[in-house]
């Protein structure tokens, strides 16, 4: 997945970053649509969709099947 910085189109939860020097501080935080649900007082510098373990798990049993 890619990391992005412009506003989510879908309202979930998502992986944020701060930039902090020369790293990064995350968080898993909610976008409710029009603004996000976190602990940090800023916005987050950028973003990347979360897959819920449920997602990925299909994801691995299509791949599965597709092997087999």
């Amino acid at each position: 997945m890619m990391w992005e910085n412009t506003p989510p189109r879908a309202v979930g939860w998502y992986l944020c970053a701060w930039a902090m020097g020369d790293g990064y501080v995350y968080e898993v935080a909610k976008w409710d649509g029009s603004s996000w649900f976190k602990s940090m007082a800023h916005e987050p510098t950028t973003w990347q969709e979360i897959s819920s373990p449920a997602k990925q798990e299909q994801m691995l049993n299509e791949l599965h099947q597709q092997d087999a």
